[in-house]
């Protein structure tokens, strides 16, 4: 079985091929988008093996989301496609200092009515680690049922469980889902967040505090806090180590947690040590933000290989 599984939406981006605001009718590319596909695919290229569980609608856009993640060698034996709700999508839209806007169409979408029939327990009991995000729990109650049916899973197997809130404040909306992501905390072993995140869910940005608080409840091995161009933190019950910034042409910053996180992962699944999950993690997601898609910067351990020991890639 597959060393990996994820569990979550994957819609298809609509990315303008130029900076034109939508309103001044860019031309469009399809990509695809989802925090938890991209992740599946990040670690699938650095040489391990991933499944990824899902709904999308019978629809082309469905369609074009199942070859995609197929073409990256991801299993998709778990991806149910539904008769009567659609694929999500989105549309990226560019803004000033290379942030980009992100305005969604996903609600009743087929991936918001996955459902505890949906989680097949053998891929989960035969897996090492199981991860997912806090959009997923929050898509609809079902989500949130199946969410919960998938860490029961992978408690009683041992398999374990990374946990990235990836808060999303257009889906929170006037709710506030932090007991939720704190439940999950409680449950996971790893867990990658933003420092903006971190402040939302325990009021502080102190790396120490932060630390403290989040390591005294549950049984988590590893904290990795992302702070963007600033680089990270990584933690375990020992230790807090800062892991710089990597350089990079930064032309679409979205999807480069998700890289993060993959990178991350690659790590733990290769047993290696904090500081070189964290440094894999900081190429990989420093990468991700140089092409416009969520997945078309996601590298290979050549890549890493080469930026760690500053060889540039040669064409001829």
């Amino acid at each position: 079985m597959n060393q990996l599984v994820t569990i979550g939406e994957t819609m298809v981006s609509f990315v303008p091929q130029s900076n034109e605001l939508l309103r001044y009718g860019a031309s469009l590319k399809m990509y695809i988008a989802g925090a938890e596909s991209n992740t599946a695919i990040g670690v699938q290229k650095l040489g391990h093996s991933a499944s990824y569980i899902t709904r999308i609608g019978d629809d082309s856009f469905g369609q074009f989301i199942l070859r995609m993640i197929r073409a990256e060698g991801v299993d998709t034996s778990y991806v149910k496609i539904d008769t009567e709700y659609p694929t999500g999508i989105m549309f990226k839209e560019p803004l000033p200092n290379r942030e980009t806007a992100v305005h969604y169409y996903r609600t009743d979408s087929a991936a918001s009515h996955l459902n505890i029939h949906d989680i097949p327990e053998d891929a989960i009991a035969q897996a090492k680690i199981l991860h997912f995000t806090g959009i997923t729990p929050i898509l609809s109650d079902s989500c949130r049922q199946a969410v919960f049916q998938a860490i029961e899973i992978a408690a009683a197997n041992g398999c374990s469980i990374s946990f990235d809130p990836n808060i999303r404040a257009k889906l929170w909306k006037i709710n506030d889902y932090s007991p939720l992501m704190k439940e999950i905390i409680s449950k996971s072993s790893y867990l990658l967040l933003g420092l903006d995140e971190a402040f939302t869910l325990y009021d502080t940005n102190d790396i120490q505090e932060l630390r403290s608080i989040i390591f005294s409840s549950g049984n988590l091995q590893y904290l990795a806090i992302k702070n963007g161009s600033n680089g990270a933190w990584v933690c375990d019950n020992d230790q807090i180590l800062h892991i710089p910034p990597v350089s990079c042409n930064c032309i679409d910053p979205v999807g480069a947690g998700d890289a993060f996180n993959a990178g991350f992962i690659s790590g733990i699944l290769k047993d290696e040590p904090l500081s070189v999950c964290g440094s894999i993690a900081a190429i990989t997601g420093a990468r991700a933000t140089e092409t416009p898609g969520d997945i078309e910067g996601m590298i290979t351990e050549r890549d890493i290989h080469n930026t760690q020991n500053n060889i540039s890639p040669v064409f001829r």
